[in-house]
């Protein structure tokens, strides 16, 4: 249906609004994260009197993605929502062509990185954005691995069983089974993907596929594995050396290292072939079903508010996000600030040299939920690499063929 979708739309909504504009914005953002979210469409709500933001917490990511799925079936979403890219393509159809109502030069200014085209359409803009990194502890780890060799020699030289009971009390890196992007950081540093450009093979299980799988099967070895966050181990005094986590989790991680009393610093994650690492968060998309023309409007002004160099910095330096566009990423706010924060220089850098995002297949979702089931099996031992990625890309093929 595509733009036709949106035209029906528009025929029937579309009477501007005189006067006050109402529009409902549904996030995931909780604590510090709410807090600057609040404070910006606050802000928005100041320059932008005829437009009231009806801003609605949902819960963590997977309650706001039931609360989405629900509300597109009922026909009944919010005006704009956070979303990741595998949520996107269960609804492209109730999506608003964001090229129609944002200005060119905004979308020619994000960054080549975050660069989202859905079956041709551009409905998506990248917000919450953040890049895997290296966490270690200086202590543990004097100098930060660079390459996988060393990742693995550090780690497992510092996996011991301190009290003898047969069982690890301290841990050369930590994996959580619930995130399969750290595999595929693996995947593509290790030069292979998921699937062959043209989507036609399934090329998981390919010799890069088996090596990164090998890779991270031995790192496992030295491993916490846990299911919760790795900070909430950290916190509760589990000595970890290194592990690979989000720019996104740097206050969660030092306010864990400052309650359990240790040291932590960030570096560039361990590279392998290249130093590819994969890109987190969710993005931005206005919905047209059910929204007057006055409402996509005032929610296109909002997404182009939130992009604004001035805004994007600041939501970047209260987060831990990163700045999505090149006028923001380049520019003086941004520079100065990192010139004062390292670490936030080390992120930028890691995501300017080598970030990727998700698979904008259509059945992405599908192939994630397999994909972490495997990942899982890996790092806990269950079956050898290879006829673990033997056994995923045969799920995969018949996702991709349904």
């Amino acid at each position: 249906m595509k733009r036709v979708f949106l035209a029906l739309v528009l025929v029937v909504f579309g009477v501007l609004a005189m006067g006050q504009v109402t529009i409902s914005f549904w996030h995931a953002m909780s604590g510090a994260l709410g807090d600057a979210l609040s404070y910006l469409v606050q802000k928005f709500q100041t320059e932008n009197p005829g437009i009231v933001v009806d801003l609605v917490y949902q819960g963590g990511y997977s309650a706001l993605q039931q609360k989405l799925i629900a509300a597109v079936a009922a026909g009944q979403p919010p005006t704009i929502a956070q979303q990741y890219e595998n949520w996107t393509t269960q609804w492209l159809d109730a999506l608003v062509d964001l090229d129609l109502f944002l200005p060119k030069e905004i979308l020619e200014d994000i960054l080549p990185q975050f660069d989202e085209v859905f079956d041709g359409r551009v409905v998506t803009v990248p917000f919450n954005k953040s890049i895997l990194v290296f966490y270690y502890r200086p202590d543990l780890i004097p100098n930060p691995p660079k390459t996988w060799e060393e990742y693995e020699a550090i780690a497992c030289a510092l996996a011991k069983d301190i009290d003898g009971d047969g069982n690890l009390d301290q841990f050369g890196t930590a994996f959580r089974p619930a995130n399969p992007e750290i595999f595929l950081t693996f995947l593509v540093q290790a030069g292979g993907d998921i699937l062959s450009p043209d989507w036609k093979e399934v090329t998981i299980n390919n010799a890069a596929g088996i090596e990164a799988a090998e890779f991270a099967a031995r790192l496992a070895k030295c491993a916490l594995i846990q299911s919760g966050y790795i900070s909430d181990a950290i916190q509760k005094g589990i000595p970890i050396g290194g592990w690979i986590d989000t720019s996104a989790g740097y206050t969660y991680n030092m306010n864990a290292a400052k309650t359990a009393g240790v040291p932590l610093a960030v570096a560039p994650i361990p590279c392998h072939k290249n130093c590819s690492a994969m890109i987190q968060g969710t993005n931005l998309a206005i919905f047209g079903v059910n929204q007057s023309k006055a409402q996509i409007e005032a929610a296109a002004k909002l997404i182009a508010f939130l992009l604004r160099e001035d805004n994007i910095v600041y939501w970047a330096q209260k987060t831990g996000y990163l700045p999505v566009t090149k006028t923001a990423i380049y520019g003086k706010l941004w520079q100065d600030y990192i010139a004062e924060h390292p670490e936030q220089k080390i992120m930028t850098d890691q995501l300017l040299a080598g970030g990727f995002g998700q698979l904008l297949h259509p059945k992405y979702m599908d192939i994630r939920n397999v994909l972490i089931t495997y990942w899982e099996l890996l790092i806990k031992g269950q079956g050898t690499p290879k006829e673990l990625m033997d056994a995923l890309a045969g799920e995969i093929e018949s996702i991709i063929k349904q």
